[in-house]
């Protein structure tokens, strides 16, 4: 998730500094989803898309390091909706519905940036695991 962000938002930044929309959802969803593991009360977003950049260091770090202490990934997390219904879910679905959200709406800023005649990078799982073999 950090190093396919990390790609598009440098992509986006060069190409289309100011089609930021779809990477500050994807940021906020990270950001929304973390605090929720920890419990605490949701963020505000960025005011400015180098906020966007510095802060969405910060979160991966954040998130890196929640991971790293998790001992239990079928431990079952309460927490409300958006739409303030209250909900659970175990950490290892939270996990993977973070990863495949940001993956999906990844995929909508290449469709952009393809459309404004930009080659966006590569992001697919398979080619973080090629480029991280060792």
């Amino acid at each position: 998730m950090k190093w396919a962000d990390d790609l598009l938002l440098g992509a986006v930044q060069a190409h289309m500094p100011n089609r930021q929309e779809t990477l500050e959802h994807i940021f906020m969803a990270e950001w929304l989803w973390l605090a929720r593991v920890h419990g605490t009360a949701s963020p505000a977003p960025p005011a400015t898309p180098a906020d966007l950049a510095t802060a969405w260091v910060a979160l991966h770090e954040e998130w890196l390091s929640w991971a790293a202490g998790v001992s239990d990934w079928s431990r079952v997390m309460p927490y409300k909706t958006l739409a303030g219904v209250e909900s659970d879910s175990p950490l290892w679905q939270v996990v993977l519905h973070v990863a495949n959200h940001g993956s999906y709406h990844r995929g909508q800023v290449a469709a952009m940036l393809r459309a404004a005649g930009f080659t966006p990078p590569g992001t697919d799982l398979i080619t973080w695991y090629r480029l991280n073999s060792e």
